[in-house]
């Protein structure tokens, strides 16, 4: 009988540390000012709100995008306008100063791959580059 209790327990350990192993990923990328950025564009992505989420893009982006332009290539991106719920899971630093998001958009299509590059700009965050499924915003 005590040996079954240590193998059962023995078991509800691993899986436990499993879990923590897995989740602290997705805990770091929550608490990323970067995770936040990229959040936000989703939301004004998803409100239709262009002008704001133009404002989030890096100042070469801006400088040659309209938000009406903007729209324009998000619309051309079916899974980026009509996602219901994004999950962004996993962040990663590079020593240039970027920052790698990436996680998961659902929609009616299911689920579909987005990764952002970010950057650093006098305490504010700014979206270089949007690639959903492999396919870059233009």
């Amino acid at each position: 009988m005590t040996r079954i209790l240590g193998i059962g327990c023995g078991f509800l350990l691993f899986g436990g540390l499993c879990i923590v192993g897995l989740s602290v990923p997705w805990l770091l990328a929550r608490a990323s000012p970067a995770t936040e950025a990229a959040e936000g564009f989703l939301a004004n992505v998803h409100d239709r709100a262009y002008s704001e989420a133009l404002a989030r893009m890096s100042a070469d982006y801006q400088s040659t995008h309209t938000p009406a332009q903007l729209q324009q290539n998000v619309e051309s991106i079916d899974t980026l306008v009509d996602h219901s719920v994004a999950t962004l899971t996993s962040v990663e630093s590079h020593d240039d100063g970027h920052v790698t998001v990436e996680g998961s958009l659902y929609g009616d299509d299911g689920e579909t791959p987005i990764a952002f590059e970010i950057s650093e700009v006098n305490d504010y965050w700014y979206i270089e580059l949007v690639a959903v499924a492999g396919q870059p915003l233009r």
